[in-house]
């Protein structure tokens, strides 16, 4: 593998680790082991899916 290829895919490697550790989903150890693939699908899912939150209904 050439050496820039390998650069890039390190860097692409640390951002999606950043963004996800950075939000608290997973610690370093579980994200160690995923795939690259991996971690941008996890990070697709948790910045672009906000999950909507309902609101209680207020008593007055």
């Amino acid at each position: 593998m050439s050496k820039m290829l390998q650069t890039a895919l390190e860097e692409q490697r640390n951002y999606y680790s950043q963004k996800l550790l950075a939000i608290g989903v997973y610690n370093s150890q579980v994200m160690n082991k995923m795939t690259l693939t991996e971690l941008k699908n996890e990070y697709n899912y948790f910045y672009h899916n906000i999950p909507k939150v309902k609101r209680k209904a207020s008593t007055t």
